[in-house]
């Protein structure tokens, strides 16, 4: 008999925090298919899967085997307020940074981000990024936020979450809050640099990642603190989750072997999940990222730096790209990521990019970031092969940079299918080749670290 209470819960559980069913599959380490019978009662997981699938879920095992949320003895603050209180916030942010009348590009985004948002744990985990950055700004400490769709959000940046601005590439006045889109430039970071009519110099900004990439938006996120910030965390998610649900640690810290690498897992009933990776030795803070001057001249120094001094290699592995960085006359800061991301990523440049490159394939058409992978197939397939062409380009860039197209798991009529959208043979033979992909904004905030410790040290 099916057990349909069972997988209507299940299937709540996973649209709350915005899952497909192979993604959720993918944390607890089972198909896909598996997925699908509990959800239509056909079958129940295993014990020690029901305590995986409750941690992923956030609920315990009892609410699980029970198919009902326990109701806590205490009232919770008002949420509402709290989504308010977030919203208000990034809007002041805006109005400070564009001015009371930004133009509409930037408006529409962010009515349209806090559409997406309403209701969902993903804002108030922005929220909660936005107060930690602010500690950190006291302690001095240096953070990254792991997770893609944390990075392709405009709120999210505004809120400090994430120093990866998503807006297409444009120049804004610090004095009188004049606007410039920057067409056929790839971030704004590469844009020349340039005075606004009223005499004060432009910053520039924006790295071109639409909001489509928040897909599906699920709340929580993977943070890489620097050492001994573990403590600062952990105490920073109870004060802002304080009043709003129990905020327990659901795994014990640990230390990977061989690596000076703690983990530590923190939940806070049907709102949010943490988990803080302490693996940083560095104590670089915002501030630093914040005074730099990013001018087209400190760029290619540090580009020329990188290629004789090596200092672009990264612990994470991977060739040593020094030859493609001298080869570039005017290396830009796009230049700079992409290389990182063959560098970061497994099997995108030995056999595969490099290959590529010295055929005459652009370095900037090669796969190197997830977002680009992404948008690139989404220009492909938009409304030629699907009715749904955010979603379904969302999948296909999950086997990309899971390595699903390497181990074979694709049926052969989604890449005949591909091939028929336009995608060249040669990017589908490079996807097969693909073990695993960095996402964008990871890739620009190392990057952005590692030209503010250079110009720290040669003072430009």
């Amino acid at each position: 008999m099916r057990d349909y209470s069972f997988g209507n819960f299940i299937s709540a559980l996973r649209v709350r925090r915005g899952l497909s069913q192979y993604q959720l599959g993918a944390l607890v380490h089972v198909s896909d298919k598996a997925v699908s019978k509990w959800e239509n009662g056909a079958s129940k997981p295993r014990m020690n899967t029901m305590v995986k699938l409750a941690e992923v879920l956030d609920v315990s095992v009892d609410e699980l085997l029970t198919c009902q949320l326990a109701t806590s003895g205490e009232k919770r603050k008002d949420l509402s307020a709290m989504e308010k209180a977030i919203i208000k916030k990034a809007e002041n942010r805006m109005e400070e940074l564009y001015g009371a009348h930004p133009p509409f590009a930037i408006t529409n985004r962010f009515q349209t981000e806090k559409m997406m948002l309403k209701g969902r744990e993903m804002l108030l985990w922005m929220g909660f990024l936005g107060s930690l950055r602010e500690k950190f700004y006291e302690n001095h400490g240096f953070f990254a936020v792991r997770g893609a769709q944390m990075g392709a959000s405009f709120l999210a940046w505004l809120l400090g979450g994430t120093n990866v601005n998503p807006l297409p590439a444009h120049y804004y006045c610090p004095v009188c809050k004049k606007v410039e889109w920057i067409p056929d430039v790839k971030c704004g970071l590469d844009a020349p640099d340039q005075s606004c009519s009223c005499g004060a110099m432009y910053e520039k900004d924006g790295f071109g990642i639409d909001a489509v990439h928040m897909y599906p938006m699920a709340g929580g996120s993977e943070i890489l603190v620097s050492r001994g910030m573990m403590g600062l965390v952990k105490s920073c998610f109870e004060e802002y989750f304080e009043g709003y649900g129990n905020v327990r640690q659901v795994e014990r810290a640990e230390e990977k072997p061989g690596k000076r690498i703690q983990v530590a897992h923190y939940t806070c009933d049907g709102l949010a999940r943490l988990t803080v990776v302490e693996d940083s030795e560095e104590t670089l803070s915002f501030q630093d990222f914040d005074q730099v001057s990013w001018t087209t001249d400190l760029i290619r120094a540090y580009a020329k730096a990188a290629a004789v001094e090596g200092c672009f290699e990264h612990p994470f592995g991977g060739s040593n790209l020094a030859p493609v960085i001298t080869s570039l006359r005017e290396p830009k800061f796009s230049d700079l990521f992409a290389i990182s991301g063959l560098l970061h990523g497994t099997g995108l440049w030995k056999e595969n990019g490099e290959v590529l490159y010295k055929r005459g394939i652009p370095l900037d058409e090669l796969i190197t970031n997830r977002e680009d992978v992404y948008a690139y197939l989404y220009q492909k397939l938009n409304g030629k092969s699907c009715d749904h062409p955010s979603g379904q380009v969302y999948e296909i860039k999950e086997y990309v940079q899971m390595g699903r197209y390497f181990r074979g798991q694709v049926p052969l009529k989604e890449e005949q299918m591909l091939l028929e959208c336009g995608v060249p043979e040669w990017y589908v033979e490079s996807m097969k080749k693909a073990l695993y992909v960095f996402p964008k904004t990871h890739l620009i905030t190392y990057l952005k670290k590692d030209i503010c410790e250079y110009s720290k040290e040669k003072k430009v």
